[in-house]
Formats: structure tokens, sequence, C-alpha cells
């Protein structure tokens, strides 16, 4: 096996192995695997509500994506209304697909017509890249600029040829090999403008690179021309391992991990698969299983997540992923965790509405479930610290308190200004919360001044200080250092030095930030010790997610049957609760409330000494 992300050998080496490659990445339907995956009681459970709702909606036309949607986006900044639609035209063709691959034969036949229809109103799609990503169009069509979208697309009607071969009538198929070879493949190499993807230490560089070599090696027959773009990719993926640090972290949290290292994963598999075994990008690369085991261990309890930066607060690590890093990385922890989430899907039925619930998503799901998941329990999640990104996570006996706090910097991957910011959840329930996303708008990513603006970015918008009325500033420049971590015996305590993340103006001298958490009891205490440069008001601010009551000594914040006692100690006061309104990212109005502590007495020096106690 050779790893081309280590090893480079000549296009002429890598065209030989391509020219015997597999060409049918994803088995076709008629297959052992989906004869297999069609008697697993979990996939026929799925069955039936997929099939149910491809019954309701057979006869309907794809929602409409007119002229007008494209331009929104360049006309006032609005993602969602075009994205919405996008979403949903995938999801459709998803579940037409998936309904027809596991349908016995009559009802294949039924569907297939409609099948098509699906394929045919997809590539009758103009442009298949987001306008938000062709911004300077106010068209807001480039079918030339190669995005996350259009990449996901071209993956996805590479692996509808595989699984339905000559289902689709041969002209389709031409047509789908053509505009991919023109718009994907040729492009990728020779592209009409520079693509920056390539060079990013970020999702887009995996999930491009999977989307467009995923296809190529699905349905390109030129092997020359699929050994040119790999020769390019072996080039720039190792730019995309490299944003994640040492340790397997990555700032940009679980929920991108699944996209981007999710994508990577699925394109080395697409890889070794195609070339049975020659080729690899994992290879025995020790980062890469690191990387693997980085988003589980930011897993909460009840389907929550870490979600420092633009992370989603609710969400879950699909099972198919981590089921095949669990099994080609042999990584025990990794595959007790997909089969919760199996048995999770199966117990709750899949979400057909989900944003990703597309072809992509079903198919893995099908063929890589499980005969048995009743069985599967929580897996039990350890401390975890990840010197490079600064961050912790540990939790109590049965997840009866979770905890995580970050240092970092202010220029992370969908960066917030938000060092020192961190997360406490009391019986599965959020106490101390990080908003993650907004709702994505064209302001929201075209400037600093315009995205720090937003709540869910600013520091205001964070469980951090606040330094004589100044938030923290943007820029890697303004980065917190971490002093200790110890995770070890009954007291868990994480300190960090804050002192450099805020601007010249607050005249900070010293901020270190001391976290305090008692494990038995899940008392946290949060302890800010400062000098200024002189006499000066610093405050302490914790944002929840309820509505806090009026306590004896300071506020409560209801969890569930249980509430958490917020008390201020030892010269420091309870100020204000704060009411904050913000879109989140499903578009939609929603609010958190800021709590505020200060100094009895404005000073130069001293500390700031908050405690939280479950009762």
């Amino acid at each position: 096996m050779i790893n081309l992300l280590e090893q480079r050998i000549s296009r002429a080496e890598l065209t030989a192995i391509l020219v015997d490659r597999e060409y049918r990445l994803i088995p076709p339907c008629e297959s052992p695997e989906w004869t297999q995956a069609r008697q697993n009681p979990a996939v026929r459970k799925w069955k039936a509500a997929i099939d149910a709702r491809v019954d309701r909606e057979r006869h309907e036309p794809l929602p409409p994506l007119p002229d007008e949607l494209y331009a929104l986006f360049y006309q006032t900044g609005e993602r969602l209304p075009f994205e919405g639609v996008y979403f949903e035209r995938r999801r459709r063709l998803g579940r037409i697909a998936a309904s027809a691959v596991l349908a016995d034969g009559e009802r294949r036949k039924s569907l297939l017509p409609i099948l098509i229809e699906r394929v045919e109103e997809t590539m009758a799609e103009e442009s298949w890249t987001f306008p938000a990503h062709a911004w300077t169009e106010p068209t807001g069509k480039d079918p030339y600029k190669i995005d996350l979208f259009a990449a996901e697309t071209a993956n996805v009607l590479g692996e509808l040829v595989c699984v339905f071969g000559e289902m689709l009538p041969l002209s389709l198929r031409q047509r789908i090999r053509a505009r991919l070879r023109e718009q994907m493949f040729v492009n990728y190499l020779h592209p009409r403008s520079e693509i920056t993807w390539k060079h990013l230490p970020m999702n887009w560089n995996a999930v491009c690179h999977q989307g467009v070599l995923g296809a190529a090696l699905a349905l390109e027959d030129d092997s020359d021309l699929v050994a040119e773009m790999l020769e390019s990719a072996a080039e720039c993926l190792p730019k995309f391992l490299a944003g994640f640090g040492d340790d397997g972290s990555t700032s940009e949290g679980p929920g991108y991990w699944s996209y981007g290292f999710g994508r990577f994963a699925e394109l080395n598999c697409q890889l070794e698969a195609a070339t049975r075994g020659r080729l690899s990008f994992f290879g025995r690369n020790e980062k890469v299983r690191r990387i693997a085991q980085f988003a589980p261990a930011m897993v909460l309890s009840s389907g929550y997540m870490v979600n420092f930066s633009d992370g989603m607060q609710r969400d879950r690590l699909g099972p198919a992923l981590l089921a095949y890093l669990g099994d080609r990385l042999s990584l025990p922890e990794v595959a007790a965790e997909s089969a919760w989430g199996f048995r999770h899907e199966v117990e709750t039925a899949i979400n057909l509405d989900s944003q990703r619930c597309d072809f992509f998503y079903f198919d893995r799901l099908c063929l890589r479930c499980p005969e048995d998941v009743v069985g599967a329990r929580e897996p039990h999640r350890p401390d975890r610290f990840f010197e490079d990104y600064g961050a912790v996570v540990c939790r109590g006996d049965d997840d009866a308190w979770e905890f995580a706090a970050k240092g970092g910097h202010n220029a992370e991957h969908h960066n917030h200004n938000d060092c020192g910011s961190f997360i406490f959840h009391v019986e599965h329930t959020p106490v101390v919360v990080e908003i993650g996303a907004p709702e994505y708008v064209g302001s929201y990513f075209s400037s600093d001044e315009t995205r720090y603006a937003f709540l869910a970015a600013r520091s205001l918008g964070h469980s951090v200080p606040l330094i004589k009325g100044c938030e923290q500033a943007p820029g890697a420049e303004f980065a917190a250092r971490v002093l200790r971590c110890e995770l070890e015996g009954p007291r868990v305590e994480f300190v960090v030095d804050l002192t450099s993340c805020y601007p010249a103006a607050a005249g900070c001298r010293k901020l270190v930030r001391s976290f305090f958490l008692d494990r038995e009891s899940g008392r946290l205490e949060v302890r800010d010790e400062y000098e200024l440069d002189g006499i000066g008001e610093v405050e302490s601010m914790i944002i929840c997610a309820r509505p806090v009551l009026p306590g004896a000594e300071g506020v409560l914040i209801p969890c569930g049957d249980r509430q958490v006692q917020v008390t201020p100690e030892r010269h420091t006061v309870f100020r204000s609760v704060d009411t904050c309104e913000f879109r989140n990212r499903e578009g939609k109005d929603d609010r958190v409330y800021r709590l505020r502590f200060g100094s009895d007495l404005a000073k130069s020096r001293g500390s700031l000494r908050v405690v939280l106690q479950p009762r």
C-alpha cells in the first residue's frame, strides 16, 4: 500500500494502477452487499419510513430554483432561502434513490422513471455552486466554480451511476460523464480562476477533493487524467491535515470534523477500493488515527456536542463514518460510538428532513449498519486535554456533569473571540452554553468588522471576562496560554492566561482565568485574577440558555428537575441579567441570557470568583 501523501510515485505508475481499477466504488443494487442490507432489521425499519415519504411525494416535481433565488444572495446577503430549496432537492433525490435501491423488482421498476426524472432535474441546474460561494456573480451562478456543493453533487451523481448502472439511460450517463469531465475534472486541473481551497488547512480542501476525485474514480475512463488529478491532490491534501494539531484536534470542532475529515476518510475509502488497496491517503499515518479520535472525545451526552466557534450544540456524529474509521483504523472506542449512533438512528427513526439526509448519507448508513444494534450501549468517553487546541473536556460519573473549556486564539477556523469560554451541563442538560453558529449571511463572512458585530462571534456572546468595557480582539496575536490542566484526582483544574486576548485599550497587564471543579459534587468555581494599568471595571460573564430565577445569594439556573445555584464570592457581586436575541443557524429567532458579575469596588488589581453549584 502506497500512501500518496507520504510517498511520491510517477504519473506513469499511477496510470498503470488506475487502468486496472475497480469503478464500482458503491456496490451495484443487485450485489450481495445490498441483498444483505435489505435483510437487516434496522434497514427494513428505515426503508419503511423512506418508502412512505417517497410515496407521498413521488408525483410532485422538485421544488424550483428560479433565477430570483440564485440572485438573492448577491442582492441581500441572504443564504437560507436558496439553500433550503437546494437541500430539499438533494434530499428528495436521495430518498427516491434509496427507496429504489432497497426495493424489490416490481417496486424498483415503478420508481426508476421518477429517479431518472430527479437526476434529469439535477442535471438541468445550470450551476451546482451555492450563490454565497459565487458572490461576485450578480446572477449567483458560476458552473465552473467548484465549491463544496458542486463537488458533492458530482460525487452523488457518480455514485448513482455506480449503483444503478444500465438502469439509467445511456444518454443520461453520457451527459453526466461529459459534464463532470468538463466542469469538475478538467476544470480542477486547469481552472478558469484560481481554486483557493486547494491550499486551505480546513474542511473545504477535503470536501471538494472528495467530491471531485470520488466522482473521477467512479466514472472517468481516462486514467491518465485521473492520475494527474491524484498527483495534484497529493500535493494539496497534506495542507488539510496540517490544519489539525499533532494531538488530532481542530478548532473547527466536531461538527466540521465530521464534514471535512469525514469526507477525507470517505475519499480514502474510495481510493483504496478503486485500487484494491494499492493506493491510500491514510496508510499507517498515526496522526490520522489521532484525528479520528478527536470528535468522539468531544461528544456530550443526550445528543449534545462541545460546540465552540461555529459548532452546533445539538448534533450527532454519523455512525456510518465512525464505523468505517473504527474498522479501518482499529479504534474500538470509535467503533463503540458508531454502534451507539446506529442504535439511536434505529430507536428514534431517521430524520428525513435533516439538512444532509441525502443519498451519500443513506447508502453508507445502510451498507455499514451492523445486524444487531439493540445491545449497543452509550460508550464511556474519557476526559481529554488537547494541548494544541488548548481545550479540555471532562465528565462526572454517569455524565452527572459535563464540562469543557478552551484557551486557543482569536484567528481560529470559524473563529469566535472566545478565549477562556466554557460549557457546563448538569444531568444531561445545558447550564452554561455556547451559541455556536448563527444564521449564515453574507456579512458574517465578509469582514472582521461585520463578523464580530454578531452576538455569536463577539465576546459578549461568550462566558468570558470584559475588561474596562473592552471585548477580546480578533487576530492570531490575541491568544490564550494554558498554564495548567489537571484531570487526575478528585478536583479538575484548568488555568489559562488571557492577558494577551484583549486590545491595548483594555490596559490589561494580567488576566488569569482558573476553573476548579469538584468531581463528586459538580461544584464549579470560575476565578478571574487581574491587574490593570489603572483603576477600572472588570466583569465576568456567563451565558445560559434559560431565564434565571432569583436566589438567596445570586441566581438560580433551571436544569431539568434540578437547579444550579450561581453565587458570587469574596468581593464579587451579581450585577444584572441581559436578554440577548439573535438569529440561529436555522434562521429562527433565538435568545440567551447573559449573567454579569463584577467587583464590589473598581480597582486596578483583584479577582472575581463565581461558583456554580448543582442542587
